[in-house]
């Protein structure tokens, strides 16, 4: 066995859970979207709708006009022949999309007044942000018609209405692309999810781009929120987008440009067709000092920060971890037995663990979870006095960071999130103590799993109002001072996965992607889920009983651990035994 194997993965970072563990995974600082987890989603295509019929009733107007809603660009022009001229005029399809499922109920209210009712799924909002509803999600649209030559037309739409899309229409008009927002104290940049429809998507991504900082991202990110295009477009010609700001608008800060235009070549070179990105002021090329024509964020001074190091996976066994391959099919007990062990032997009660990045350091959390221990691999312990109960397993980040969620004892009473500088003498107390990160977000709610993104600036937190209520799912940014250690969240959390009632524990598997354990409601058991940050809820092939989760690469390498401590890992559209071992720890950066 190895613990060296990067021909397989070009992304993988820290992970780590329980006995399983997970924090993150490796990503490129340049992201072009490929094949979408789970396979291939459907092509988009320029729809041309179908527009009103002659005699059509009142209701088949008004569920033509949604229908025809499924269609983007010039196929819109039809989309507004439904309607009145004034009510064309004002209606913004891109103001909200909302996503439905089952079939939509009309209800004739009397004088041209109708209302549709339907049963949500997610919405899109203006912002180009995908949402997923909670369970039993539903809206009504008012309309009124009224004749037009003879003719019923709309002339009247709900304020605020966009489009009104059955599930399945989604991906044959949407595509999700990245934006992108340096963080503060790391040269790397964090993504933002944003769902764009297919016409004059370049355009559509960098407004995008310039606008705000989300709010689940302030204090983790940075952005030149005052630059604005010169011109509301921008034109792709022979591969290369052209983005003209205004000059008045943009800093004179030679750093601040530089992050200005690393965000919008990462974010324009995820589209495809877009090979470079060319950036003016009022006409003019803005000076970044590169001479080559921008194609990567590298080449203003931002890396991957997770590809510095090969990754290390190791597999327990008893008391013994060792070293194994991102594949742990061919991994058996002669091999566990064989393989010298970085480690001193973990006691049997230690049952959440966690790797630093540099393999160097090991954290668990024993079976009671209320205590926490370091393990060094000089063969020493460090067992950390206590300050929670109901601990999460532990996670460290790119930094070295060690984090861990719980319910504060004593003085920590009430705090829910922890960080501990592991690259600091851990015998000195006064350093190497756990400090509380506030998370205003969370309130008092239970912290069940918290696990920290591959660049370090976004934690996902699993938590519940009360044991057994059910639970909920957010990201949060990370704020840090310079040398690196968190000092809080941002201001908001971000809910994520919302159709999932309960959950028990999480991994990152992409920049944007979660593994989780979790169920929808009326669901008996416990299942792998893959939830997209910004994005939809998609099941993995089902694996009952499933009480942990990890991985060793990406989504496609996912391991689960389930209430008899049987191990299994995805294998396609399987999931395969692993019966040599007893947990996993990955790390990597």
């Amino acid at each position: 066995m190895t613990g060296k194997d990067i021909t397989r993965r070009s992304a993988l970072g820290l992970a780590v859970v329980g006995t399983l563990a997970g924090c993150g995974l490796n990503t490129s600082s340049t992201i072009r979207p490929g094949e979408p987890i789970d396979g291939p989603r459907p092509q988009p295509l320029s729809r041309t709708p179908n527009g009103p019929t002659p005699g059509a009733t009142a209701e088949e107007v008004i569920r033509g006009f949604l229908r025809a809603g499924s269609t983007s660009g010039e196929g819109l022009e039809v989309t507004r022949s439904y309607l009145t001229q004034a009510t064309a005029q004002g209606w913004i399809p891109d103001s909200q999309t909302v996503i439905y499922t089952g079939d939509l109920e009309v209800q004739d209210l009397g004088k041209g007044d109708y209302r549709v009712s339907a049963r949500v799924v997610a919405r899109i909002n203006a912002d180009a942000r995908y949402l997923v509803s909670p369970p039993y999600d539903g809206a009504a649209f008012d309309f009124h018609v009224e004749r037009v030559e003879g003719e019923w037309r709309i002339d009247e739409l709900q304020e605020g209405f966009g489009r009104l899309l059955e599930e399945p229409e989604v991906d044959y008009i949407y595509r999700e692309y990245p934006v992108h927002y340096p963080a503060i104290g790391w040269n790397a940049l964090v993504v933002d999810q944003r769902w764009v429809t297919q016409d004059q998507m370049a355009t559509r991504l960098t407004r995008a781009q310039l606008g705000s900082i989300p709010s689940y991202l302030r204090e983790a990110v940075s952005s030149d929120i005052g630059a604005r295009l010169a011109v509301d477009a921008v034109p792709v010609r022979s591969g290369v987008a052209i983005v003209d700001l205004e000059s008045e608008s943009v800093a004179d800060d030679a750093t601040a440009r530089k992050r200005l235009a690393a965000q919008l070549v990462a974010t324009l070179m995820s589209l495809p067709g877009v090979t470079e990105v060319a950036i003016t002021l009022s006409g003019a090329p803005l000076d970044l000092g590169v001479t080559a024509p921008l194609t990567s964020p590298e080449q203003l001074g931002f890396v991957d920060r997770t590809q510095t190091n090969e990754p290390t996976v190791l597999v327990r066994r008893g008391q013994k971890v060792v070293p194994a391959d991102v594949r742990l099919t061919s991994v058996s007990a002669a091999d566990v037995r064989q393989e010298e062990s970085p480690f001193p032997p973990l006691e049997p009660q230690w049952r959440l663990l966690a790797l630093r990045p540099d393999g160097k350091e090991m954290a668990a959390v024993d079976a009671g979870r209320e205590h926490l221990h370091r393990v060094l691999d000089d063969g020493d312990y460090v067992h950390v006095g206590p300050f929670a109960a109901a601990m999460t397993r532990p996670c460290y980040d790119y930094g070295g960071v060690l984090w861990v969620g719980g319910s504060g004892l004593g003085r920590e009473e009430g705090h829910r999130l922890w960080a501990i500088n592991s690259t600091v003498d851990p015998t000195n107390q006064a350093e190497s103590a756990p400090q509380h990160v506030p998370a205003q977000w969370l309130g008092a709610r239970f912290v069940q799993a918290a696990v920290v993104s591959p660049e370090g600036s976004r934690i996902a937190v699993i938590s519940e109002d009360e044991p057994g209520t059910g639970s909920i799912l957010e990201v949060s940014g990370i704020a840090r001072r310079a040398n690196g250690l968190p000092t809080t969240t941002s201001p908001q959390g971000f809910r994520i996965g919302a159709e999932l009632v309960e959950m028990l524990d999480a991994v990152w598997v992409g920049q944007s992607t979660l593994a989780v354990i979790g169920r929808r409601d009326k669901q008996k058991d416990m299942q792998p889920y893959l939830v997209e940050v910004g994005g939809p809820v998609r099941a993995m092939t089902e694996r009952k009983g499933a009480v942990a989760i990890t991985t060793t690469g990406d989504d496609q390498d996912v391991v689960i651990r389930t209430k008899k401590d049987r191990m299994f890992q995805r294998a396609g559209g399987r999931w395969q035994e692993l019966k040599a071992i007893d947990g996993v720890v990955t790390a990597g950066v």
